[in-house]
């Protein structure tokens, strides 16, 4: 079995995994304490992620404009079944909409949503598979 899992540092994890929870539906799994930091473990269905918060802090995030303006992983990709649901209860939740729910090809849609620290998620709602 090959899983992936995507890692944020945050500046506040306790506050960012209740983003996850209450605005995507992830599940707080497990909490870690280690001398290094705090790393909140979450998951939704087959999705995973982890929140990690630095013993000594975390410099804040720099905004860049427009968000794929820089080199590297710049979003991560969520499979949902109904994305309007979805953006809806993240913007609900403290998330801010970067481009709208649109239809960009036949049998799928698409919004990015950027959690309360500017991370960029695709919430993607495909009902074919070509």
């Amino acid at each position: 079995m090959t899983t992936l899992e995507v890692g944020i540092v945050t500046v506040d994890a306790a506050a960012l995994a209740a983003f996850y929870r209450d605005g995507f539906g992830f599940t707080v799994e497990r909490v870690l304490e280690f001398p290094q930091g705090t790393v909140h473990r979450l998951r939704r269905d087959d999705a995973c992620c982890k929140i990690y918060q630095p013993a000594a802090g975390a410099a804040d995030r720099l905004t860049a404009e427009p968000w794929h303006a820089n080199a590297g992983i710049c979003y991560a990709a969520l499979h949902v079944d109904d994305a309007r649901a979805e953006v809806a209860r993240a913007v609900g939740a403290g998330g801010s909409v970067l481009v709208p729910l649109s239809n960009h090809r036949p049998g799928a849609w698409f919004a990015l949503v950027a959690d309360p620290e500017g991370n960029v998620w695709e919430v993607l709602q495909e009902t074919d598979q070509a």
